[in-house]
């Protein structure tokens, strides 16, 4: 009888070590994302590029575009941001094309941009191609990355995709 009070008790404390340990945690996490000062909304300029040109402070060739490099922004003082969130496939798509990405760049990991809009400028015209989750096909339809398809190499939404 004695021998079954103990290993109650064990596992009594061991579960309520448990419960205290996974609060404390959660609290310790709320509090970072509350006073998080390690990510913050920013505006970023430059060509779509690959990350192993970039390393070298390269603009890939365009004989890259059909490699599976990850795609990014190079920027024209030389900085490589991984855009997040999004598909390779996306970005490709306007490889060593000048864009314009607003979003959140994380640090201390800077150089990591999570897309809120990402613009098309080409000849003085700025062209909202991305929007808070949404691409916007070439003829103009918004749509959510499970809602399109790549038809040589470009993406569109299901509508479009079937009349390519």
């Amino acid at each position: 009888m004695e021998r079954r009070v103990i290993i109650s008790m064990i596992f009594l404390f061991s579960i309520s070590f448990m419960f205290y340990n996974k609060t404390n945690v959660l609290q310790a996490a709320s509090q970072e994302d509350d006073s998080d000062s390690s990510k913050q909304i920013e505006t970023v300029e430059g060509v779509t590029s690959g990350f192993d040109c970039a390393v070298v402070g390269l603009l890939c060739p365009s004989t890259h575009r059909a490699a599976d490099y990850t795609t990014g922004i190079f920027t024209d003082d030389k900085q490589f941001y991984f855009v997040v969130n999004i598909p390779q496939s996306f970005l490709t798509q306007y490889f060593l094309d000048h864009l314009e990405i607003t979003g959140t760049v994380y640090n201390p990991y800077h150089h990591a941009i999570e897309p809120e809009e990402i613009h098309l400028l080409e000849e003085g015209n700025k062209s909202l191609v991305y929007e808070e989750g949404y691409f916007i096909d070439p003829n103009g339809h918004r749509a959510l990355f499970n809602k399109g398809q790549i038809v040589d190499g470009v993406w569109y939404c299901d509508e479009c995709a079937a009349d390519q």
